[in-house]
């Protein structure tokens, strides 16, 4: 069912309303990825290492609880796995961008390995404190911040466009399909085996996927000439894209909202379990199970339903509900009535954040992807972090109850904000790579010298100039996430109908990658400014470098030393 257009947008400005939604994009229902045999076997894997993750979850949580009985800390927990995402997320998304992508998953599924077996080793011999559960906490969350944006990059490589929006969502459904195994089976382990047998079997869940990373070959890609991004510039890259984005940072703005209030359930949930329901592990476990559930009926049911009515009306219906779903458990301890809120709020919980990974993916280029989900991670994971420690504090200085409540009445304010960060109707763009040639120097230029500034100059008849001004507008942010350091658009004062573009880039090495980077959607953007050209001849475009007293310039050493001051003959 098409979007109403927004009454807010311009109707000068071009693609702003009536197309499909890019989170609402699919071909052959929600199941369709899982035809793909490459995918469908790291689908398989992932599941497995997403049951052990939530059965660590669970030992560790239930641990905690035997020892101390500080709600905070309790809630550390939480926060200590979400934590590491704020830290080290981006830092990892410009490795996998940079390097191969399937060996940073490696040597993440190893991480966590690793973490997992000394964790066990440590609680069989009674020498975990709440501050040591922490610390592995944080140290197994650090390789989750590192899988998380690879292994989603990946996905895009796996499966057709128009299956990416299923892909995103049947991902999602893996961890939820464990959230609804896990729980109740990592109860069981934890009544039996004590914490030490969830810890050892969360280490035992991550052989397979690193065994398939590591048989599995990677698709073949384009290399390029161009010297490795540094990290610390590849990720300042990534930021300047997800700024010059503004479907990108919506769907962060509206993510943050939502994932501040969202983490209160799964944080305090051990608290409910045991002080107002009197239940044990198996019962913490089974509560955790029919949140599982509700994600996982809810993916089915909200995947169509986001195709129909779009991203924007399903999120917000998804934040009403979860909200109500707070106050039933923060108003009653019915069994009936928990179990059913537990329900809705996992079916929105899946639901919610699905949404908004699709449109991150859906808008960001391959070449930079891997930090977009990374940043994307961190304000999410941030946001969460803060939550499930203020919800907890909350707890501790008033009621449980009394936190429910609050959690519950900040997801509802959170729809008052809701407007500033619309989510995209556009129809997601083709970011496929396209044939753009960089320009040739026709004298000496060194890769690093620079900058390099660019201009083109249009003639635009006076008539067409609103609508050109929305279309540079476009291109400009285009232009800045594909490297700009600085973009301006000028107007003759004398000649209105001359119009020149400008943009700076860092050196001839930018220079050059700005080039590779541009996307068959770049292009019909800069087509479509190009309609807007009157004159005969093309576009006047110049590219230019700064030169000093000391470059090389076009002269060959003898030259450029009588040129010096003073050598003149």
């Amino acid at each position: 069912m098409p979007v109403a257009p927004d009454p807010s947008a311009s109707p000068d400005r071009p693609d702003s309303t009536g197309r499909p939604d890019p989170a609402a994009k699919g071909d052959g229902g929600v199941l369709a990825p899982l035809r793909e045999r490459t995918f469908r076997t790291l689908w398989s894997a992932n599941l497995l290492s997403n049951l052990g993750w939530l059965i660590q979850g669970v030992g560790a949580a239930w641990l905690m609880t035997s020892l101390t009985d500080s709600s905070q800390m309790v809630a550390l927990v939480q926060t200590m796995t979400q934590l590491p995402a704020l830290v080290f997320a981006l830092l990892a998304g410009a490795a996998a961008d940079i390097w191969d992508r399937r060996t940073v998953l490696i040597w993440a599924q190893f991480w966590m390995l690793a973490v997992s077996v000394l964790l066990a080793l440590l609680a069989m011999a009674g020498m975990v404190t709440p501050v040591v559960l922490l610390a592995f906490t944080f140290a197994l969350g650090a390789g989750a911040a590192v899988n998380g944006p690879t292994f989603q990059s990946v996905v895009r490589e796996l499966v057709r466009p128009e299956m990416l929006a299923a892909a995103v969502t049947i991902n999602a459904v893996a961890f939820n399909l464990a959230r609804a195994i896990g729980p109740g089976l990592g109860g069981g382990i934890v009544a039996v085996a004590d914490a030490q047998g969830a810890f050892l079997f969360n280490a035992l869940t991550y052989v397979p996927l690193t065994i398939l990373l590591i048989l599995t070959r990677p698709p073949k890609k384009k290399k390029s000439d161009l010297p490795r991004e540094k990290v610390g510039s590849a990720m300042v890259a990534g930021m300047r894209y997800v700024w010059q984005s503004p479907d990108i940072w919506h769907a962060l703005g509206r993510a943050i909202l939502y994932g501040f209030a969202a983490p209160a359930i799964l944080a305090l949930l051990p608290l409910l379990a045991r002080d107002e329901l009197g239940v044990g592990p198996i019962g913490f476990g089974l509560l955790l199970g029919v949140f599982g559930i509700g994600a996982l009926i809810g993916a089915f049911v909200l995947h169509d339903m986001r195709q129909r009515f779009g991203a924007e009306i399903m999120v917000t219906v998804m934040t009403g509900v979860y909200g109500g779903a707070y106050l039933i458990l923060g108003l009653t301890s019915s069994p009936v009535a928990v179990v059913a809120a537990l329900f809705l709020a996992g079916a929105c919980w899946l639901g919610a954040f699905s949404t908004f990974s699709i449109i991150v993916q859906m808008s960001a280029a391959p070449w930079v992807q891997a930090r977009v989900l990374a940043i994307h991670q961190m304000g999410l994971m941030g946001a969460m972090a803060l939550g499930s420690w203020f919800w907890g504090f909350v707890a501790d200085f008033s009621s449980l109850s009394f936190s429910l409540t609050g959690a519950g009445v900040a997801m509802l304010v959170g729809l008052l904000l809701a407007p500033l960060f619309r989510l995209t109707t556009a129809k997601a763009p083709d970011l496929s790579p396209a044939r753009s040639e960089a320009p040739v120097a026709a004298v000496s230029v060194a890769d690093g010298e620079g900058p390099i500034l660019n201009q083109i100059e249009y003639r635009v008849p006076l008539a067409k100039a609103p609508r050109f001004a929305y279309l540079m507008d476009d291109l400009g942010h285009v232009r800045r996430r594909n490297g700009a350091v600085r973009w301006r658009l000028f107007q003759d004062v004398a000649d209105p109908e001359h119009w020149i573009e400008t943009y700076l880039l860092a050196d001839w090495i930018e220079q050059r990658r700005f080039h590779e980077r541009i996307t068959a959607a770049d292009m019909s953007l800069e087509e479509r400014v190009l309609t807007m050209h009157a004159a005969k001849e093309p576009p006047i475009r110049r590219h230019m470098i700064a030169r000093r007293a000391d470059a090389r310039l076009a002269l060959d050493p003898a030259e450029a030393d009588r040129a010096r001051p003073g050598r003149e003959k």
